[in-house]
């Protein structure tokens, strides 16, 4: 896993879409999970992940801003081991999937990817 798209709302909350880094993003479907409005979803510039406490080049799903909306596509959890960002774009996590989606308790789990018919599963 590698992928993290970012985005904010018109409410200006972050919002992270975690994905497999083979995978393409459904924008209809992650505004779907999220109840946002396909046409709101504004890609986050670097200045909003660094209020959550982020650096570009290390945005973590894990985040220090409670605000956060954060969606796993449903095929993480079955990613085993996976390396993520840690909020320094110095440094990554390396950790179970499992156990990065249960470090997000408030996050959602939805169908928000296209997995490409040769890539890996």
């Amino acid at each position: 896993m590698n992928g993290l798209a970012q985005f904010v709302t018109p409410e200006d909350r972050l919002l992270l879409a975690v994905l497999p880094g083979h995978a393409r993003l459904r924008y209809g479907a992650l505004a779907r999970a999220t109840g946002i409005r396909r046409g709101d979803l504004s890609p986050a510039g670097a200045g909003r992940p660094a209020r959550a406490g982020m650096q570009p080049g290390g945005v973590c799903p894990v985040s220090a801003d409670r605000a956060a909306v954060v969606v796993f596509d449903w095929t993480v959890s079955s990613l085993g081991r996976v390396h993520c960002g840690s909020g320094r774009r110095d440094s990554s996590i390396e950790i179970e999937a499992a156990e990065l989606m249960a470090a997000v308790p408030g996050a959602a789990t939805a169908s928000i990817v296209e997995l490409p018919a040769d890539g890996p599963t």
